[in-house]
């Protein structure tokens, strides 16, 4: 087997090492300092219910675009799972919009408390970099978030 020994070539299997990992750790269930395991997709529904304050599926779904039969899939198990419960909107009886528990509140705030830290370590070793460097990592990151984002409508 051919060592890699080029910059090029470090770079871009670090590059990937690094997606493979963080996917395995996105993969991973975790509880958010409550009683119940969840999946990424429900922490980041939790997360989108909080942030979105008072919106119905359908505009949920819209702006993260997917159907509304997945948006309400995901809240239906959040809230047999206790994060989520469904309240009447004031101006219509017929327009459902979940609502996190206090359980939800919890694991929405632990969630955040997952990405704080994740962005103090990488803060702490941006930090040992003069602004030259950062500003080409973050050309390059950008560079390659665009390449991928073209690579995805290829595929």
């Amino acid at each position: 087997m051919k060592k890699h020994t080029s910059d090029y070539d470090i770079i871009s299997y670090a590059l990937l090492r690094i997606v493979y990992k963080l996917a395995e750790i996105d993969k991973q269930v975790r509880n958010y300092g409550t009683d119940s395991p969840l999946h990424v997709s429900e922490i980041h529904m939790i997360q989108e219910i909080k942030n979105s304050n008072g919106s119905h599926i359908s505009e949920i779904a819209r702006k993260l675009d997917v159907t509304r039969g997945a948006v309400s899939q995901i809240v239906m198990k959040l809230e047999n799972k206790g994060f989520v419960r469904k309240e009447m909107v004031s101006e219509n009886q017929l327009k459902l919009i979940p609502v996190l528990t206090e359980k939800g509140e919890i694991a929405d705030s632990n969630h955040k408390r997952y990405h704080e830290v994740f962005n103090h370590s990488i803060k702490g070793i941006l930090r040992k970099t003069n602004i030259g460097e950062r500003e080409a990592i973050k050309n390059f990151l950008l560079n390659v978030e665009e390449k991928c984002k073209k690579l995805e409508e290829f595929i």
